[in-house]
This record gives C-alpha cells, sequence and structure tokens, in this order.
C-alpha cells in the first residue's frame, strides 16, 4: 500500500505573490479592529442618549414628565423635535422643535412646561396633551431635529 503523502511531488503551499497579500490583508483587518477597540474606549462626546417619561393622568389631561436624560451633551430645546401620532397614525403635532412651543401655551392641544426656565430639556420638564384630542393609544415622540435619532416614545 503506497502512502498518499508520499506521492505529491510539489511542496510548495502557496506562491509568495498569494502569502504577501493575505499578510497584507490580515494586517489591514487586525489595524481596523483595533481601531475600533481603542475608539470605543475613549470618552467620545456622546450626545443625548435617551430621554426616559413617566406617563400620568387627570381628569382634562395626559401629562408625560420628563425622568431622566441619558448622555453628556444637554438636550437643547432647538434641538428635541416632538411629534404626536393619534391612534390611526395620522398626524396631531407635526414634527415641531420644542422651542416653537411657549411654555404653558396650548399648540394643538399639546403644552410643554418648564420646571427650570433653561434653554435645555430637564428632568422635572412635562408635557401635557388635551384628553379631549388625543385618546388611548396616541404615540408622542421625541427626536433630534435631523430625524435620525429617537430619545423618546410613549403611547398613552
Amino acid at each position: 500500500m503506497r502512502k498518499v503523502w508520499a506521492m505529491r511531488k510539489n511542496e510548495e503551499a502557496v506562491s509568495p505573490v498569494i502569502a504577501t497579500i493575505l499578510m497584507v490583508a490580515i494586517t489591514v483587518v487586525l489595524a481596523a479592529v483595533l481601531y475600533v477597540l481603542v475608539l470605543s474606549l475613549i470618552n467620545v462626546d456622546q450626545k443625548i442618549g435617551a430621554i426616559v417619561f413617566e406617563k400620568g393622568s387627570t381628569s382634562t389631561n395626559w401629562t408625560l414628565r420628563v425622568v431622566t436624560i441619558s448622555g453628556t451633551t444637554q438636550a437643547s430645546l432647538s434641538d428635541v423635535v416632538i411629534l404626536v401620532l393619534n391612534p390611526d397614525m395620522s398626524i396631531a403635532l407635526s414634527s415641531r422643535p420644542i422651542s416653537d412651543l411657549t411654555p404653558g401655551t396650548y399648540y394643538n392641544g399639546v403644552r410643554y412646561i418648564e420646571a427650570v426656565a433653561a434653554d435645555t430639556l430637564n428632568a422635572g420638564d412635562y408635557f401635557t396633551l388635551d384628553r379631549a384630542l388625543f385618546g388611548i393609544g396616541t404615540t408622542v415622540s421625541l427626536f433630534d431635529s435631523s430625524g435620525t435619532t429617537t430619545y423618546a416614545e410613549k403611547t398613552l
């Protein structure tokens, strides 16, 4: 019986050109992985992460109070946009910066109240929605002005 390994006459594994290309590709991949790991360890200034609401109600209003805001950047009222959708997904309040809502005044049935007078959204600030206009199933969303990041969403 002949040994299989003895039949092979060509002892080269891969050509030097292929070996060089493989080594360069592996080096590039390892460099990219290390770059991502190091970048994640560096404390980059984070934008607003998430806004947590607490829902309440009275006989006339729904109340959405800001409990916490995560991230290192403050939520500027001109950069946080509010959108209110009816249960049938029709728009009750179009995408509008909170800075456009005069504190304490109703706008399309939505009122923004600043607990701390400032140009930023803070814990303790809240929204009231008129119960005569907004029923169960209404969705309130807060997102950034570019529309790419949703900070909070709550369904009544």
